[in-house]
C-alpha cells in the first residue's frame, strides 16, 4: 500500500468513527461466517454430484440378459414348489401337533378331496372343529400357515355360548393344496 492510500484509508476510518468500526468489524464477521458454511457445503455438493453420477452410470449400464422361460417351463416351476400328495398325512400330522401344540382340543376332522385336472392340482379340504381360547385358535392358524406354506384359511368360524367365556368353540376349514403327479 502507498502513503497516499494509507492517509486516505486513515481519513475515511476518522470520519466513519466508532460506528464504523463496529460496522467493518460485522463485515468482517460476516465474511469469516460466510466462507466456514459456504465451504463444507460446496464439498457435500461436490460429494453428492459424484454419487449421483455414480448411480445414473449404474442405472444406464447394460445388465445381463436373463432368458424368458417358456409357458411349460414356468408351470414347471409353479408346480414345483406343490408338495407330491403322498406327503398328505405327513402335512396333515403337521396340522394336528400345531393344535397339540397350542393345547387346543380336536374333536374330529372331516376330510375331502378334490382333484382339478385342468389346474393341475389335488385338494384337500379339512374341516377342523376346535375348542379354546381365541389367542390360541389364533397361534394355531398362524403356526399351520407357517409350517405348510401350501395350506390356505378357506373359513374361520367362532361361537360361545356366553359372553362372559373365555372359552371358544371354533371351525377352521384348511384347503391343503398338492401336486397332482
Amino acid at each position: 500500500m502507498t502513503a497516499i492510500h494509507r492517509l486516505r484509508l486513515m481519513e475515511h476510518c476518522r470520519r466513519a468513527g466508532g460506528a464504523g468500526a463496529v460496522g467493518a468489524g460485522l463485515i468482517a464477521c460476516a465474511l469469516v461466517a460466510g466462507i466456514s458454511a459456504l465451504l463444507p457445503a460446496k464439498r457435500q455438493l461436490q460429494e453428492t454430484r459424484v454419487v449421483v453420477d455414480e448411480a445414473r452410470r449404474q442405472v444406464q449400464a447394460p445388465r445381463p440378459v436373463t432368458p424368458v422361460k417358456t409357458v411349460d417351463e414356468q408351470l414347471a416351476s409353479f408346480y414345483q414348489h406343490f408338495p407330491d400328495r403322498t406327503q398328505a398325512p405327513h402335512l396333515l400330522e403337521k396340522v394336528y401337533a400345531a393344535a397339540g401344540e397350542f393345547g387346543l382340543q380336536v374333536q374330529r376332522g372331516d376330510y375331502s378331496v378334490a382333484d382339478d385336472r385342468r389346474a393341475g392340482l389335488v385338494s384337500y379340504q379339512v374341516l377342523v372343529p376346535l375348542s379354546g381360547r381365541y389367542g390360541q385358535i389364533r397361534g394355531f392358524v398362524d403356526q399351520v400357515l407357517r409350517s405348510v406354506p401350501t395350506l390356505a384359511v378357506d373359513e374361520l368360524g367362532f361361537a360361545r355360548e356366553r359372553i362372559s367365556q373365555s372359552r371358544l368353540d371354533a371351525h377352521v376349514r384348511l384347503n391343503l393344496y398338492m401336486a397332482r403327479m
